[in-house]
């Protein structure tokens, strides 16, 4: 895998352009390779050369070590690396001239992750992250204060969006929150439902299936008319925000799609549960409440958080193309980014989102690790 992974850094950093010299934000301009970045992109050739090492040493120690090392390196290499072409490039043009990150640029970062992942050594993941994140950190922020990455296209689409990004940021997770939290809510009871009533199980394990293989787009339109209707029906909804377009709409979709990954896990993981435990707990007198609530729900716990946490990773994405119902959030700089045919808004609101999911998997992935009984881990 180490092998893997510094041949992609290798082909994004010898193949691919690296970044793109353009007259404007919207206007194509001409490719430039690896050598635009000066001597950072020796630093970076040093830093893939070393994950070719790792991918033969012999030892496993310096093996992990070296692979990640040179995973770690290479994203901090390439932070100052766009802020030497960014500057390079830039030199005598007109105020208006961009820099975009090339093709290469993601290419290497991808190689990265796969050295990363290489050389992860698991007894000590934690570590390992904390350090790589801290190295990277430090190494954008220098960049980005001394070494003219705040040059880059993506950066001053940032600077001119300052304002409204955190809004539409915290709309977006305020948002794919709310749809976690109501699938989680309805999700549940109907798992359970499904555990205990076999003519139930069909019904809503059918329907929350069916509504899966709906695309999204196609259950945001379908949804404007009724609640439109809604909300001229029932004036109370109507002040409290309920409209045709908007977030409502955004949220029951959102809801809907969260159904499908919670019920399953939670029946799943209540279906599975050791029928021994459940006769120890009927031995002791415990009623079939205290049963649900001190074994059943207890050892289908991380079952149900890892369906919270596809449902969480699904929703963040989905809740982008919401924005095509009105509904004000990261979707809304990837649909002006693409009308305007300009690439780094678009990045600007794919990245984030893409944070977002990564951030509520890591953290869900860790929640549902600790919830976990050590002899069931065991």
């Amino acid at each position: 895998m180490a092998l893997v992974g510094a041949v992609v850094a290798l082909a994004g950093a010898t193949v691919l352009p690296f970044v793109e010299l353009r007259p404007n934000r919207l206007v194509p301009g001409a490719m430039h390779g690896f050598a635009a970045a000066g001597p950072w992109a020796f630093a970076v050739w040093a830093l893939v050369a070393m994950g070719f090492t790792a991918a033969f040493l012999r030892g496993v120690k310096a093996r992990l070590v070296a692979g990640s090392v040179s995973a770690i390196g290479i994203v901090a290499a390439l932070s100052w690396a766009l802020g030497s072409a960014a500057d390079t490039l830039l030199a005598g043009q007109a105020p208006v001239s961009r820099v975009s990150m090339g093709a290469g640029v993601w290419v290497m970062l991808a190689g990265a992750a796969i050295l990363g992942f290489a050389g992860q050594e698991r007894t000590h993941r934690v570590l390992w992250r904390l350090v790589a994140a801290a190295v990277v950190l430090v190494a954008l922020f220098g960049a980005f204060h001394l070494g003219g990455l705040e040059r880059i296209s993506l950066v001053r689409e940032f600077e001119v969006r300052a304002s409204s990004f955190w809004g539409l940021l915290g709309n977006h997770l305020a948002l794919a929150s709310a749809g976690v939290g109501l699938g989680v809510m309805f999700g549940v009871p109907l798992g359970l439902l499904a555990t205990r009533n076999r003519r139930a199980r069909g019904v809503v394990l059918g329907v929350t299936g069916v509504i899966q293989t709906v695309p999204s787009l196609a259950l945001l339109g379908l949804l404007i008319v009724p609640l439109s209707a809604l909300s001229q029906a029932v004036p109370a909804l109507r002040a409290i925000g309920v409209h045709g377009i908007g977030a409502a709409p955004g949220l029951v979709a959102l809801t809907l799609y969260a159904l499908l990954p919670v019920v399953r896990n939670t029946y799943v993981g209540l279906s599975g549960v050791d029928p021994a435990a459940v006769d120890a707990g009927l031995g002791m007198g415990m009623s079939r409440g205290q049963l649900l609530m001190r074994v059943e729900f207890p050892l289908a716990l991380p079952l149900i958080i890892e369906g919270v946490r596809t449902a969480s990773v699904l929703l963040i994405g989905i809740t982008t193309l919401t924005a095509f119902a009105g509904a004000r959030n990261l979707g809304v700089l990837i649909i002006e980014g693409l009308g305007q045919f300009a690439p780094d808004l678009i990045l600007l609101g794919a990245l984030p989102t893409i944070m977002l999911a990564v951030a509520a998997d890591s953290a869900l992935s860790a929640v549902g690790r600790a919830v976990t009984p050590e002899g069931v881990r065991t």
